[in-house]
């Protein structure tokens, strides 16, 4: 009966977390709480129809990014060798890879000090290559390096990378340092934010890159962004980016504008542009976009706040004011979403309810139809900066998801195949 009650949030919960979510502070001490009463229920630690495969003491990272290689043989990895706490500058994790059956052998390419509980190094692999890349701090600036299968080095580029687009051939940077004075923790323990007293930075912005070379072009600087279809809210507030992704094709990218009010609480707006940094979309959200994906090139995917709608997922048309709800009846809370190749259906999670319990989602389109995977649970001490969300992300063929989770006490890297159920006309098992 429990994870049948921890479903979704219940009217009472959606009432009053409406009710705190202007105040950041307020709404994670009543979580806190409300939790802790419910910790009195013995826990389940995981519930599925799936064969689960765990490998303790290993994460990956976000969910836009995909960790199997071009031929699915290979999927890559961080080994947790840091404690268990927020990085400082001296703290290292491992970055490599599993293959072999099941991706049961872990091969080890190198170590970093750029990174953080919730994105990792931002390690990915290069186009269609069998060389990887990493953030890393060379004890003087943040940089990205590249290596091959065996951890030799295959090139570097002067800035710490957010994203690489699908042939490996351009990369998009921003200011890692300046997200450590933001509540998300998506910044790095090492490097320094050169406009860190400046609440709208003019120099700092987004860089593309090029791969190859390593030429960086600034595109455009916080100060540009903040001039565009200004907000209220915007006046006296410290303004930052993060969360690129190139569109499958890499010709164009969406990023955050988000902007802290001295209470933390934050606004985030989408935004899209070409790779000279014009054509500029702000997708017609409303100071609320928690997490997006693309599916295919022109439309995007994700959790937000629509007027007069509210909160939900909505998918939007690039650059034409398009919006279509998603799931309308069947989501009740935000999830980290992400298209398998064929379009048709999404992988998202939820954040711990009540009894600390995650689920693993599914959904069809054609179908409408949400299919939850797996239920998980969360331990008390994966929280705020040291949480572990399950940030599901598909392999390349569409059969397999991988997700991160802390169900065995400890960052446990995790795989599923969904290839039976996939193939054809079939369902998944939903529980």
């Amino acid at each position: 009966m429990r994870w049948k009650r921890a479903f979704v949030l219940n009217k009472v919960e959606v009432f009053f977390y409406d009710l705190v979510k202007a105040n950041p502070r307020l709404k994670v001490q009543i979580r806190n709480v409300y939790q802790r009463l419910f910790d009195l229920v013995p826990a389940k630690r995981m519930a599925t129809a799936y064969e689960i495969e765990a490998r303790r003491g290993f994460f990956f990272g976000f969910h836009d990014k995909c960790p199997w290689s071009v031929d699915d043989k290979c999927l890559l990895a961080h080994r947790v060798t840091a404690p268990f706490r927020m990085p400082r500058p001296d703290d290292e994790i491992e970055v490599g890879f599993f293959s072999g059956e099941k991706f049961r052998e872990y091969t080890r390419t190198g170590s970093t000090r750029a990174w953080n509980w919730h994105m990792g190094a931002m390690l990915q692999w290069v186009g269609h290559s069998d060389r990887m890349l990493y953030n890393d701090f060379d004890g003087q600036r943040l940089l990205a390096r590249i290596v091959d299968q065996d951890g030799r080095p295959a090139g570097e580029l002067p800035a710490p990378v957010a994203a690489l687009s699908s042939d490996g051939a351009k990369a998009l940077s921003y200011d890692f340092p300046r997200l450590q004075n933001t509540p998300h923790k998506y910044g790095y323990a090492n490097g320094t934010d050169p406009e860190a007293d400046q609440l709208v930075p003019s120099s700092h912005g987004i860089h593309i890159m090029d791969v190859n070379s390593g030429t960086m072009q600034l595109l455009f600087s916080v100060a540009d962004i903040r001039a565009i279809q200004p907000e209220p809210s915007m006046e006296g507030s410290f303004h930052y980016f993060s969360h690129c992704q190139f569109a499958p094709s890499g010709g164009r990218f969406a990023f955050y504008h988000r902007w802290r009010l001295d209470n933390e609480k934050v606004f985030t707006r989408l935004i899209s542009s070409d790779l000279d940094g014009n054509h500029l979309h702000v997708f017609p959200t409303s100071g609320m976009v928690s997490h997006y994906g693309w599916r295919g090139d022109t439309h995007v995917l994700a959790y937000a706040k629509v007027q007069p709608h509210g909160d939900g997922y909505y998918l939007f048309e690039d650059r034409s004011g398009g919006i279509q709800p998603v799931g309308r009846e069947l989501f009740t809370s935000d999830g980290h979403p992400s298209f398998a190749p064929d379009h048709r259906r999404f992988i998202t999670d939820t954040y711990p309810d009540r009894y600390r319990v995650r689920l693993l989602v599914l959904y069809d389109m054609e179908r409408d139809k949400r299919y939850v995977l797996s239920r998980i649970y969360s331990p008390p001490a994966y929280r705020d900066g040291l949480r572990c969300d399950l940030h599901p992300r598909w392999s390349r063929g569409g059969t397999m998801i991988c997700f991160d989770s802390a169900h065995t006490g400890e960052r446990t890297l995790c795989t599923v195949n969904l290839e039976d159920d996939l193939s054809g006309s079939g369902e998944p098992c939903s529980l």
